[in-house]
């Protein structure tokens, strides 16, 4: 898969000077890529493999309702995840935009022109019910479709995804940080992830034979609620049923928020190494015990549960 992002970090590619011919785009945010918006790009791989085009997804580097609102709004996945799970998907070509207060000021016309015809050659163009686009958002599914029609470009629109609510990635921030795994799943399509390179923790687990590897989210990433919850961790290309303790140390005194993982019957260092840490069920929250003993026994309890839980899965 290629991608072309108008980034500092990701400038191998130019989107400035980005000419493609023959092409189906998705249109969208794409920031949880849940299944509202796996339909679109599925839908646009489709097509483009049964029309002989290269599929492309155009979306952006950062949530623009964060820039267009001035409001911290957390992201569900890193960049980097996204391009795995669109890789995934079996997508051609990704091209990411940062989207600023200059972006917002190009008009809905001229991001067709611009980007649908002459950048993207795009023969076929997939967004969601709910795609707006240009100067103050003025562009819409409706002004997409005549504009696109005029041009000889297709156009479908997605349907609103819903299951017992409507899918979207407001709704699935809240249910992470309030640690509602299991329903956050039925609407990413999979189970929420996180992965980042283990680092040095202060070593209390692995006195009391319970190590850990310890991780730091960026600021701009959602936290899951604090607690501790039944997760599988994939370490050296290998998933391990796992404990995780989301949040800070009461016992040890600690109350910098963290997050790390015990790997059942893992053997082996892990310093360094990037894991994935799959969240499946908030377990307990954190507690506070008087002493290293009882917070071993609490956590054999926790082991056991983890266990229990993927013999039955």
């Amino acid at each position: 898969m290629e991608y072309y992002a108008q980034d500092e970090l990701f400038n191998r590619h130019d989107l400035d000077n980005l000419k493609l011919s023959n092409t189906a785009v998705a249109l969208g945010v794409f920031d949880a890529m849940h299944l509202g918006h796996l339909e679109i790009v599925d839908t646009v791989v489709r097509y483009a493999r049964e029309n002989g085009l290269k599929s492309v997804v155009y979306m952006f580097r950062n949530i623009p309702k964060s820039v267009i609102t001035n409001t911290d709004i957390k992201n569900v996945n890193l960049f980097k995840k996204r391009l795995r799970i669109l890789y995934d998907r079996g997508v051609d070509i990704v091209a990411a935009e940062r989207f600023t207060t200059e972006y917002m000021k190009i008009p809905y016309t001229e991001f067709v022109d611009k980007y649908l015809v002459e950048k993207f050659d795009a023969k076929f163009v997939c967004a969601g019910f709910n795609y707006h686009y240009g100067f103050r958002g003025m562009g819409n599914t409706e002004n997409l479709k005549k504009l696109c029609g005029e041009r000889g470009i297709k156009v479908y629109i997605a349907e609103c995804k819903s299951l017992e609510c409507p899918v979207s990635s407001t709704l699935i921030r809240q249910l992470i940080a309030s640690g509602e795994m299991e329903e956050a799943a039925k609407y990413l399509g999979r189970y929420f992830s996180v992965t980042r390179r283990v680092e040095h923790g202060e070593r209390i687990g692995r006195k009391i034979g319970f190590p850990t590897a310890n991780i730091q989210l960026p600021d701009f990433h959602v936290v899951p609620k604090f607690g501790v919850y039944i997760t599988r961790a994939k370490a050296d290309g290998k998933w391990y049923s796992a404990i995780t303790n989301v949040g800070g140390k009461p016992t040890v005194g600690s109350r910098k928020p963290c997050i790390e993982t015990h790997l059942l019957d893992f053997h082996g260092g892990l310093y360094g190494k990037e894991i994935e840490i799959e969240f499946r069920r908030f377990l307990r929250p954190i507690e506070k015990f008087e002493t290293l003993e009882e917070l071993e026994a609490q956590l054999e309890r926790d082991k056991k549960a983890a266990n229990d839980y993927f013999k039955q899965c």
